[in-house]
């Protein structure tokens, strides 16, 4: 009898441990988050535009901007190579909710109605959306664009404050930034709608600064960062991190500068 008791608590022993080897495997899958998924395939996936220069764009088969120079640091932290994936302004919040990309790098408002699918970095962008316009259009309130020609880059929307204020806006849409300046200079369109930082650096750029002005009675907060799969603190602090530790440097500024002077950066980054 002593022997089939001594048995039967074997089983138990046998058991009980293999219960508890599911259970820490189980508890390993769960504590699994997006830092340990993106060290487990050995690279940053980072969503970036073809066609939103100075944050994103092709050129000579590469892409490059300030959102990809700032992610490419993130990948540096992780001491891991940095594969940028192409996807359309529409498809970042499912591409991170999807897993197909780590983070959306390319100029991606933080806007309240998207904290609901996803989660964001700090603000690297603090430049609220402005119109900038050509002095002898004679604009002098957002009102006077009635019926007016606005230019907007494809994939960016007209806010429901200018729509309300100029219900018969017309919007004329552009396949690129450069493309939406141009019809601006060349008098095809009356205004073009754009981040303020954005739309002064254009203006500078093109020799004849003087010859344009932002409308004045309008503005719309706006700030960018990275988008990032929603509930990942692991990974949003270190993302986070860098970029304080970017502007701490000093770095933050000279990749600011690469893309954006001779206009000054009105900013810094800082926690939220």
């Amino acid at each position: 009898m002593g022997s089939r008791f001594r048995g039967d608590d074997g089983r138990g022993v046998a058991k009980a441990l293999v219960a508890a080897a599911i259970l820490l495997t189980t508890t390993a899958f769960a504590a699994a988050d997006k830092l340990d998924d993106i060290r487990a395939h050995g690279r940053l996936l980072v969503g970036v535009s073809d066609t939103s220069p100075p944050f994103s764009s092709l050129e000579n088969g590469k892409v490059v901007g300030y959102d990809v120079d700032l992610a490419a640091e993130v990948a540096n932290r992780l001491s891991l190579p940095m594969q940028t994936i192409s996807i359309l302004n529409a498809e970042r919040i499912p591409a991170l909710q999807q897993d197909r990309v780590d983070l959306a790098a390319s100029g991606m408002t933080r806007a309240d109605n998207r904290r609901r699918d996803v989660g964001f970095s700090l603000a690297y962008l603090v430049s609220p959306h402005k119109v900038l316009i050509r002095k002898d259009r004679g604009i002098r309130t957002v009102a006077q664009l009635a019926g007016r020609e606005l230019a907007l880059v494809k994939g960016a929307s007209v806010d429901a404050e200018l729509k309300a204020a100029v219900p018969n806006l017309q919007i004329v849409y552009f396949q690129s930034y450069d493309a939406c300046f141009t019809a601006l200079a060349e008098r095809e369109v009356d205004g073009f709608l754009a981040d303020e930082v954005l739309l002064a650096s254009f203006a500078q750029k093109s020799g004849a600064a003087q010859d344009f002005t932002f409308v004045p009675d309008y503005e719309l907060p706006r700030t960018a960062g990275f988008g990032i799969k929603k509930d990942e603190p692991r990974f949003t602090e270190l993302v986070d991190r860098v970029l304080i530790d970017l502007e701490a440097s000093g770095q933050a500024e000279k990749i600011f500068d690469r893309w954006f002077a001779p206009t000054k950066r009105p900013f810094r980054i800082q926690g939220d």
